[in-house]
């Protein structure tokens, strides 16, 4: 008996020593991964051994310092583009404020109206950015109401006539049937226009953009066409980008803050909506919004 009591003390002391080596080493290099994760070194990663719950716990850490990371360095370029579009017009601006105020410069109607829509742009990429801010803060104000989808875009349609017939596009529209959403009227109108004033950069003169109202299993769909150019596929994954735009030039030029698409996929997504996005290169493009339904006041 002795000895038995003997034996099993020896095999407890043995387990807790090797119970020991095996605990404490993956603990360790866990904590050390902490604090250096903590001190902001987000590239630090720790080894995954084995199958136990101990290397479970070791790819739930490196799957959060990778988004961690990841969402750090989302940031860094944010600050970047954010620094990129504003530094470039406001230099512009001040050489031709200073030019005019030496006498260089003799103003005009023309170079007063470019100044004032440099202005008007700048002033766009805030007020985008302020509402893109707001909306992932998940602060963004919403008055929601029932909307009739066929007045609003019937709205949308003679909103931008003026915009259509300058650019000698047509701008077409089939709202036949009567559907209703519950949202915020003025910002997906707001989101509506994005996409309009998209269409109507991307198609040529004597192109079409056309605006429809469908049912999409049962839900209200609307859709934007455009006759323009299209969408290369390798380009399709940054649409909804920050300041992204296929032809860089191009957007400014029209008068773009590069932040319309993902202004307008954030506030679809506040609406519990879909936005979809079809393309062929040198065929047009459709954006498709799918809001939820409600019955008929």
């Amino acid at each position: 008996m002795i000895v038995m009591m003997a034996a099993v003390g020896a095999l407890g002391i043995i387990s807790a020593l090797m119970s020991r080596r095996t605990v404490l080493p993956p603990i360790r290099a866990l904590t050390r991964a902490t604090r250096a994760i903590g001190s902001g070194e987000l590239e630090h990663r720790v080894m995954v051994t084995g199958r136990d719950d101990f290397a479970e716990l070791a790819q739930a850490f490196n799957c959060m310092a990778d988004s961690l990371q990841a969402g750090d360095e989302r940031q860094r370029r944010l600050k970047g583009d954010i620094a990129h579009e504003l530094r470039t017009p406001l230099a512009n601006l001040r050489g031709y404020l200073e030019a005019l105020r030496d006498g260089i410069l003799t103003p005009s109607p023309d170079l007063l109206d470019a100044l004032h829509g440099e202005v008007l742009l700048q002033q766009r990429i805030v007020d985008d950015l302020q509402d893109l801010a707001l909306a992932e803060a998940g602060v963004l104000t919403y008055h929601r109401t029932q909307v009739d989808l066929r007045e609003l875009l019937h709205a949308c349609h003679t909103a931008h006539q003026i915009q259509a017939a300058a650019a000698a596009v047509t701008l077409d529209i089939s709202a036949d049937i009567s559907v209703y959403t519950v949202g915020d009227r003025d910002r997906l109108r707001q989101a509506l226009g994005n996409l309009i004033n998209n269409a109507l950069r991307a198609t040529s003169p004597g192109g079409t953009v056309t605006l429809e109202l469908s049912r999409a299993s049962g839900q209200p769909a609307i859709h934007v066409h455009d006759t323009g150019s299209g969408i290369p596929v390798e380009d399709m994954p940054h649409l909804f980008d920050r300041f992204w735009r296929a032809v860089p030039a191009r957007g400014r030029v029209a008068g773009g803050s590069g932040l319309g698409l993902a202004v307008t996929r954030q506030i679809v997504t506040d609406h519990d909506g879909t936005i979809h996005v079809d393309s062929i290169f040198g065929g047009g493009t459709t954006f498709t919004l799918i809001l939820p339904t409600t019955q008929e006041p």
